[in-house]
């Protein structure tokens, strides 16, 4: 997400990444030499189950966010080893496989101008243990844009809040729920690859679904959540759409949360994170071009998928000082908490609806 983009030429965001609309940053190159790719002692460890939750999180941000990391570039030996990592995470959580499904990795060949690179979506899921087969899906991207060897000083953009943050809150949240014995819905735990190539994990996984999309109710990704700024404060993307935010809002405030509308909302975010190929699954360039430019309203189907997010325009997205020193890892910890908790506490019969809006006519897929 970036403060600086033009709305006059938003239409074209939703075929870019995050990666692609930054407006002061060098172009990334992975340099695999720079640092040992040797595999981190955190990678080798099991969750102890006498840590604090935020305990957990600092050391799970400090291994994604570490300089053996290389800034995680999609193709990398160290998004091999966080591969792992997140699938050891996973099964030490209690999440499992989506149903049918051997194991928690799809992979796919993220294409990119200078060829193919092997990429994965780790992909889990914690069942309800109840009568409904409907899902709810969090998630974040775990890829960040790897080193520039060109940079005097600091040459790794360790990703701390973009987005290893989302990637921590969603096992945060996974973790609260799975200690309950039911849950409202199935939830869908999601960690995407190649987002910032062109969001082409999320979307990888849209076009080649493992669970059938009509099972999916709702859902939201986490963007820069780890933010040091004000307390107990996060946005929401798309928050005139669809009745999550209303839900979301209402039930966060109970546990001490505000949930505001999107700050940015001309720079169309709701089209720049992992939520847009479930939400916009139809988008085009001319539909893009009759919402932004000749202010008309388009059909659209997809999932009320919205991103989570409580970054407002700190300077160090896609920066090389993007690291822990920029993370409220307390904060993190306790949004968190508080989501894991309204999930928990939803009724079974929650419908997350599509609303009236001036640009889009939503419709179930």
């Amino acid at each position: 997400m970036m403060k600086t983009l033009i709305a006059s030429t938003a239409f074209a965001i939703v075929l870019t990444a995050c990666s692609n609309i930054k407006s002061e940053t060098t172009d990334v190159v992975n340099n695999d030499q720079s640092k040992s790719s040797e595999p981190t002692k955190a990678s080798q460890q099991s969750i102890n189950p006498a840590k604090s939750n935020y305990e957990l999180a600092d050391e799970w941000m400090n291994y994604l966010t570490s300089d053996e990391m290389q800034g995680r570039k999609t193709g990398s030996p160290q998004m091999l080893e966080a591969q792992q990592w997140l699938i050891q995470q996973y099964q030490e959580i209690g999440i499992q496989p989506l149903p049918d499904q051997a194991d928690y990795k799809q992979d796919f060949l993220a294409q990119t101008k200078d060829g193919e690179l092997p990429a994965a979506n780790i992909l889990g899921y914690l069942p309800c243990h109840c009568d409904s087969d409907r899902f709810i899906i969090i998630g974040a991207h775990y890829d960040h844009v790897g080193t520039n060897p060109s940079l005097e000083g600091d040459q790794i953009f360790n990703g701390a809040d973009d987005d290893a943050s989302g990637v921590v809150t969603s096992l945060l949240i996974a973790k609260q729920l799975a200690k309950l014995q039911s849950l409202p819905f199935n939830v869908m735990i999601a960690a995407w690859d190649a987002e910032e190539l062109g969001l082409l994990g999320s979307k990888h996984f849209v076009e080649n679904p493992t669970l059938p999309l009509n099972q999916i109710e709702s859902g939201f990704m986490f963007e820069l959540v780890g933010t040091k700024g004000e307390k107990n404060t996060a946005w929401m993307t798309g928050s005139d759409y669809s009745s999550l935010f209303p839900t979301m809002q209402q039930q966060l405030a109970q546990h001490g949360w505000t949930l505001g509308k999107d700050p940015f909302a001309e720079q169309g975010l709701f089209m720049r994170s992992d939520n847009a190929p479930f939400a916009l699954m139809d988008m085009t360039r001319e539909k893009m071009v009759k919402v932004f430019r000749e202010k008309q309203k388009v059909a659209m189907k997809g999932i009320p998928v919205h991103a989570i997010s409580v970054w407002n325009g700190q300077n160090h997205y896609h920066q090389a000082n993007d690291d822990m020193t920029v993370i409220d890892v307390e904060n993190m910890t306790n949004l968190a908490l508080a989501i894991a908790k309204v999930i928990s506490d939803l009724p079974q019969d929650t419908q997350i609806k599509w609303l009236e809006n001036s640009q889009f006519d939503f419709s179930r897929p």
